[in-house]
Protein backbone atom coordinates (compact mmCIF):
# COMPACT_ATOMS: atom_id res chain seq x y z
CA UNK A 1 0.00 0.00 0.00
CA UNK A 2 1.04 3.67 -0.65
CA UNK A 3 2.32 5.25 2.45
CA UNK A 4 1.43 8.88 3.40
CA UNK A 5 4.08 11.42 4.16
CA UNK A 6 3.34 11.26 7.84
CA UNK A 7 3.45 7.24 8.04
CA UNK A 8 6.81 7.55 5.63
CA UNK A 9 8.37 9.79 8.66
CA UNK A 10 7.04 7.91 11.29
CA UNK A 11 8.43 4.48 9.96
CA UNK A 12 11.81 6.49 9.41
CA UNK A 13 11.65 7.08 13.00
CA UNK A 14 12.01 3.29 14.06
CA UNK A 15 15.00 2.28 13.38
CA UNK A 16 15.97 4.80 15.84
CA UNK A 17 14.58 4.06 18.77
CA UNK A 18 16.78 2.54 21.41
CA UNK A 19 13.69 0.78 23.37
CA UNK A 20 10.87 -1.68 23.02
CA UNK A 21 8.41 0.70 24.53
CA UNK A 22 9.21 3.48 22.62
CA UNK A 23 9.27 1.56 19.60
CA UNK A 24 5.74 0.53 20.58
CA UNK A 25 4.09 3.55 20.85
CA UNK A 26 5.79 4.90 17.70
CA UNK A 27 4.16 1.87 16.09
CA UNK A 28 0.53 2.50 17.22
CA UNK A 29 1.14 5.84 15.89
CA UNK A 30 1.87 4.50 12.34
CA UNK A 31 -1.53 2.49 12.66
CA UNK A 32 -3.76 5.43 13.70
CA UNK A 33 -2.02 7.13 10.54
CA UNK A 34 -2.78 3.76 8.41
CA UNK A 35 -6.03 4.72 5.43
CA UNK A 36 -7.86 2.33 3.86
CA UNK A 37 -6.84 -0.84 6.15
CA UNK A 38 -10.05 -2.58 5.90
CA UNK A 39 -9.32 -6.09 4.23
CA UNK A 40 -5.91 -5.26 3.86
CA UNK A 41 -3.81 -5.10 6.59
CA UNK A 42 -6.99 -5.06 9.00
CA UNK A 43 -10.02 -7.25 9.49
CA UNK A 44 -13.70 -5.40 9.59
CA UNK A 45 -14.55 -6.71 12.67
CA UNK A 46 -11.12 -5.56 13.91
CA UNK A 47 -10.54 -1.81 15.38
CA UNK A 48 -7.40 -0.21 13.33
CA UNK A 49 -6.49 0.67 17.49
CA UNK A 50 -5.73 -3.09 18.46
CA UNK A 51 -2.24 -3.48 19.63
CA UNK A 52 -0.41 -6.58 21.58
CA UNK A 53 2.33 -6.01 23.13
CA UNK A 54 5.13 -8.52 22.64
CA UNK A 55 8.34 -9.78 23.68
CA UNK A 56 10.57 -11.13 25.70
CA UNK A 57 8.74 -12.89 29.12
CA UNK A 58 11.59 -11.98 31.61
CA UNK A 59 14.35 -10.12 31.40
CA UNK A 60 16.51 -11.63 34.23
CA UNK A 61 16.24 -14.99 32.81
CA UNK A 62 16.08 -14.98 28.97
CA UNK A 63 17.94 -17.22 26.99
CA UNK A 64 17.89 -15.64 23.73
CA UNK A 65 15.44 -17.58 21.64
CA UNK A 66 12.68 -15.44 20.15
CA UNK A 67 9.46 -17.22 18.82
CA UNK A 68 7.97 -15.38 15.82
CA UNK A 69 4.39 -16.26 15.40
CA UNK A 70 1.58 -15.18 13.04
CA UNK A 71 -1.08 -12.82 14.93
CA UNK A 72 -2.94 -13.24 18.29
CA UNK A 73 -6.37 -14.41 18.03
CA UNK A 74 -9.25 -11.95 18.54
CA UNK A 75 -11.79 -14.94 17.55
CA UNK A 76 -13.46 -14.75 20.93
CA UNK A 77 -13.82 -10.99 20.99
CA UNK A 78 -15.67 -11.17 17.44
CA UNK A 79 -17.86 -13.82 18.81
CA UNK A 80 -19.31 -12.04 21.34
CA UNK A 81 -19.75 -8.61 18.70
CA UNK A 82 -16.83 -6.72 20.73
CA UNK A 83 -16.13 -3.99 18.58
CA UNK A 84 -13.67 -1.50 20.83
CA UNK A 85 -9.93 -1.87 20.21
CA UNK A 86 -8.20 -4.59 22.33
CA UNK A 87 -4.66 -3.16 23.93
CA UNK A 88 -3.27 -6.16 25.89
CA UNK A 89 0.14 -7.38 26.86
CA UNK A 90 -0.12 -10.72 25.30
CA UNK A 91 3.23 -11.57 27.34
CA UNK A 92 0.63 -12.25 30.07
CA UNK A 93 -0.76 -15.34 28.66
CA UNK A 94 2.38 -16.98 27.87
CA UNK A 95 3.55 -15.62 32.27
CA UNK A 96 0.11 -17.72 33.31
CA UNK A 97 0.94 -21.15 31.60
CA UNK A 98 2.20 -24.21 33.61
CA UNK A 99 1.73 -27.03 31.35
CA UNK A 100 -0.29 -28.74 28.53
CA UNK A 101 -0.89 -28.34 24.77
CA UNK A 102 -4.17 -26.73 24.23
CA UNK A 103 -3.17 -23.02 23.05
CA UNK A 104 0.67 -22.11 21.44
CA UNK A 105 2.07 -21.42 24.90
CA UNK A 106 2.35 -25.50 25.28
CA UNK A 107 4.10 -25.81 21.85
CA UNK A 108 6.50 -22.96 22.79
CA UNK A 109 7.17 -24.44 26.14
CA UNK A 110 8.12 -27.97 24.55
CA UNK A 111 10.40 -26.68 22.17
CA UNK A 112 12.10 -24.39 24.52
CA UNK A 113 12.66 -27.29 26.93
CA UNK A 114 14.33 -29.12 23.91
CA UNK A 115 16.79 -26.21 23.01
CA UNK A 116 17.36 -25.46 26.72
CA UNK A 117 18.73 -29.54 26.70
CA UNK A 118 19.70 -30.89 30.46
CA UNK A 119 19.08 -27.32 31.77
CA UNK A 120 15.40 -27.58 30.82
CA UNK A 121 14.89 -31.13 31.84
CA UNK A 122 13.86 -30.09 35.57
CA UNK A 123 12.38 -26.91 34.71
CA UNK A 124 9.05 -26.03 35.73
CA UNK A 125 6.64 -24.66 32.37
CA UNK A 126 7.10 -21.55 34.22
CA UNK A 127 10.48 -21.50 34.40
CA UNK A 128 10.73 -22.62 30.92
CA UNK A 129 8.60 -19.45 29.79
CA UNK A 130 11.11 -17.11 31.63
CA UNK A 131 13.47 -18.12 29.40
CA UNK A 132 12.40 -17.00 25.89
CA UNK A 133 10.65 -14.24 23.85
CA UNK A 134 7.63 -14.34 22.03
CA UNK A 135 6.74 -11.84 18.90
CA UNK A 136 3.79 -11.83 16.47
CA UNK A 137 3.66 -10.27 12.94
CA UNK A 138 1.04 -8.99 13.05
CA UNK A 139 0.42 -7.28 16.31
CA UNK A 140 -3.72 -5.84 15.43
CA UNK A 141 -4.80 -9.66 15.68
CA UNK A 142 -6.86 -12.22 13.19
CA UNK A 143 -9.66 -14.34 13.48
CA UNK A 144 -7.96 -17.65 13.09
CA UNK A 145 -8.15 -17.43 9.06
CA UNK A 146 -6.82 -18.50 6.15
CA UNK A 147 -5.92 -15.19 4.38
CA UNK A 148 -3.02 -12.99 3.79
CA UNK A 149 -3.65 -9.84 5.97
CA UNK A 150 -1.55 -10.81 8.20
CA UNK A 151 1.21 -10.87 5.71
CA UNK A 152 0.19 -7.65 4.52
CA UNK A 153 0.68 -6.60 7.81
CA UNK A 154 4.11 -7.75 7.83
CA UNK A 155 5.76 -5.89 5.56
CA UNK A 156 3.32 -2.88 5.76
CA UNK A 157 5.81 -2.30 9.34
CA UNK A 158 8.44 -4.42 8.21
CA UNK A 159 10.92 -1.61 9.63
CA UNK A 160 9.13 -2.08 12.88
CA UNK A 161 9.63 -5.87 12.74
CA UNK A 162 13.16 -5.48 12.09
CA UNK A 163 13.83 -3.49 14.56
CA UNK A 164 11.81 -5.01 17.40
CA UNK A 165 14.18 -8.47 16.54
CA UNK A 166 17.17 -6.15 16.88
CA UNK A 167 16.54 -4.49 20.68
CA UNK A 168 15.21 -8.06 21.66
CA UNK A 169 18.79 -9.47 19.80
CA UNK A 170 18.24 -13.04 20.07
CA UNK A 171 20.86 -15.93 19.65
CA UNK A 172 18.19 -18.24 17.85
CA UNK A 173 15.10 -17.16 16.23
CA UNK A 174 12.64 -20.16 15.66
CA UNK A 175 10.11 -19.29 13.01
CA UNK A 176 6.67 -20.84 13.22
CA UNK A 177 5.26 -21.03 9.79
CA UNK A 178 6.99 -21.23 6.30
CA UNK A 179 6.17 -18.42 5.43
CA UNK A 180 7.51 -16.47 8.71
CA UNK A 181 10.54 -18.02 7.83
CA UNK A 182 10.90 -16.55 4.78
CA UNK A 183 9.69 -13.58 5.39
CA UNK A 184 12.46 -12.97 8.34
CA UNK A 185 15.17 -14.36 6.07
CA UNK A 186 14.39 -12.37 3.16
CA UNK A 187 13.20 -8.80 4.80
CA UNK A 188 15.14 -9.10 8.50
CA UNK A 189 18.94 -10.38 6.89
CA UNK A 190 17.95 -8.75 3.65
CA UNK A 191 18.86 -11.83 2.04
CA UNK A 192 17.36 -11.21 -1.38
CA UNK A 193 17.82 -9.66 -4.79
CA UNK A 194 16.30 -8.23 -7.50
CA UNK A 195 16.96 -9.84 -10.93
CA UNK A 196 15.83 -7.56 -14.37
CA UNK A 197 12.52 -8.39 -15.78
CA UNK A 198 11.82 -10.89 -13.40
CA UNK A 199 11.25 -9.02 -9.87
CA UNK A 200 12.18 -10.11 -6.49
CA UNK A 201 13.83 -13.65 -5.99
CA UNK A 202 14.96 -15.08 -2.60
CA UNK A 203 18.85 -16.16 -2.53
CA UNK A 204 18.23 -19.91 -1.30
CA UNK A 205 20.71 -21.45 -2.80
CA UNK A 206 23.72 -22.49 -0.12
CA UNK A 207 22.22 -20.51 2.43
CA UNK A 208 19.36 -22.85 4.00
CA UNK A 209 20.84 -25.85 5.34
CA UNK A 210 18.54 -28.57 7.25
CA UNK A 211 15.41 -25.61 7.92
CA UNK A 212 18.18 -23.89 9.39
CA UNK A 213 19.91 -20.12 8.28
CA UNK A 214 22.88 -18.49 10.11
CA UNK A 215 24.00 -15.24 10.40
CA UNK A 216 26.78 -13.32 12.02
CA UNK A 217 26.60 -10.69 14.29
CA UNK A 218 26.08 -7.91 11.48
CA UNK A 219 22.72 -10.03 10.55
CA UNK A 220 24.61 -11.33 7.03
CA UNK A 221 24.64 -14.93 5.80
CA UNK A 222 27.53 -17.41 6.83
CA UNK A 223 28.19 -20.85 7.03
CA UNK A 224 31.05 -20.77 9.31
CA UNK A 225 30.13 -21.44 12.08
CA UNK A 226 33.13 -19.35 14.09
CA UNK A 227 31.05 -16.79 13.16
CA UNK A 228 27.68 -17.61 13.36
CA UNK A 229 25.78 -15.17 15.81
CA UNK A 230 22.09 -15.82 15.10
CA UNK A 231 20.16 -18.92 13.59
CA UNK A 232 17.34 -18.79 11.99
CA UNK A 233 14.59 -22.15 12.25
CA UNK A 234 12.20 -22.99 9.58
CA UNK A 235 9.63 -24.69 11.88
CA UNK A 236 5.94 -25.42 11.39
CA UNK A 237 2.81 -23.35 12.63
CA UNK A 238 1.63 -25.15 16.27
CA UNK A 239 -1.51 -25.45 14.13
CA UNK A 240 0.53 -27.19 11.31
CA UNK A 241 -2.35 -30.39 9.87
CA UNK A 242 -1.45 -33.12 7.55
CA UNK A 243 -3.08 -33.04 4.28
CA UNK A 244 -5.08 -29.97 5.45
CA UNK A 245 -7.54 -32.06 7.46
CA UNK A 246 -5.75 -33.62 10.70
CA UNK A 247 -3.71 -31.95 13.46
CA UNK A 248 -0.40 -33.34 14.10
CA UNK A 249 -0.11 -34.56 18.02
CA UNK A 250 2.06 -32.40 19.50
CA UNK A 251 4.61 -35.32 20.27
CA UNK A 252 5.31 -35.49 16.33
CA UNK A 253 5.75 -31.71 16.31
CA UNK A 254 8.44 -31.53 18.94
CA UNK A 255 9.86 -34.59 17.35
CA UNK A 256 9.98 -32.87 13.88
CA UNK A 257 11.30 -29.97 15.83
CA UNK A 258 14.08 -32.12 17.79
CA UNK A 259 15.55 -33.61 14.16
CA UNK A 260 15.37 -29.71 12.73
CA UNK A 261 17.79 -28.25 15.41
CA UNK A 262 19.86 -30.84 15.29
CA UNK A 263 23.64 -29.65 14.95
CA UNK A 264 22.45 -26.13 15.73
CA UNK A 265 25.77 -24.25 15.60
CA UNK A 266 24.68 -21.05 17.99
Amino acid sequence: MAKTLEQIVIEGLASDCSSLEELYVLWQTMQLAETDTVGKTCHMEIDKRSFHVDGVLNPEHFSGVLYILKEPSLKRYIQKGLTFPVITDIRKEYRRYRKGYEDECGYLAGMQRLLLGENGASMTGQQIMDTLAVMYVNKRGGKESSDDIWMNYGYEYIEFLKRQIRLIAPRVIVCCGEEIFRLVVKEVFSNKKHIRNRGEHMIWKDMVKNYQFTADANYRHTADPAKAAVAVVNMWNPAYRVNKDQYLSPEEYLKEFERRIKGMEV
